[in-house]
């Protein structure tokens, strides 16, 4: 199987959308309310603003496995709170039958690689508390816990929990 990691190009925008809808309805089954899993927007027309460049200091990488977009990965300037973290992972999703194949492990790897090229040295990311199985995955990619990060949304009146995770990036990544 041939693995390729490249920036997004315009036409990606609404697989990424796909994906993403996708990848939540598949993972966050159980943790969101279905009734929002089931009418879920896509946002497609943010995702390809975003795969178009047209975001500020956005980047969008896409993993794609024997020639079609398995998953993807998006990060840049870190949004409030901080923590004191100066960059970010927005986002990173792969289609359900994409989930352990080692593709997320490439993509997060050439996403840090970007964030440093960017010239970020440490990066945030957040991530739904109850999504254990991601947790795992950014604990092995070195993240660790923020402290005091937990914070709630609400979704179809039910408080969704999410805590973040840092990274300390070293020039060596590349």
């Amino acid at each position: 199987m041939t693995v390729t990691i490249r920036p997004a190009r315009p036409e990606d925008g609404d697989t990424v959308a796909g994906i993403r809808v996708a990848s939540w309805r598949a993972t966050y089954d159980g943790i969101v309310p279905s009734s929002y899993l089931e009418t879920m927007d896509p946002n497609r027309e943010h995702w390809r603003a975003v795969a178009a460049g047209r975001l500020d200091g956005v980047e969008l990488l896409v993993c794609e496995a024997d020639g079609a977009v398995a998953g993807f990965a998006c990060y840049g300037p870190s949004r409030p709170p901080g923590f004191g973290f100066a960059g970010e992972l927005y986002a990173t999703y792969f289609r359900p039958g994409a989930i352990g194949k080692g593709y997320g492990t490439a993509t997060m790897e050439a996403a840090l690689r970007g964030l440093v090229r960017l010239g970020y040295r440490d990066a945030i990311l957040w991530v739904l508390e109850d999504n254990l199985r991601a947790r795992r995955f950014y604990e092995r990619m070195s993240g660790t816990l923020v402290p005091d990060s937990r914070r709630s949304f609400v979704i179809d009146e039910q408080a969704i929990w999410e805590v973040a995770y840092g990274f300390r990036l070293r020039p060596a990544v590349e």
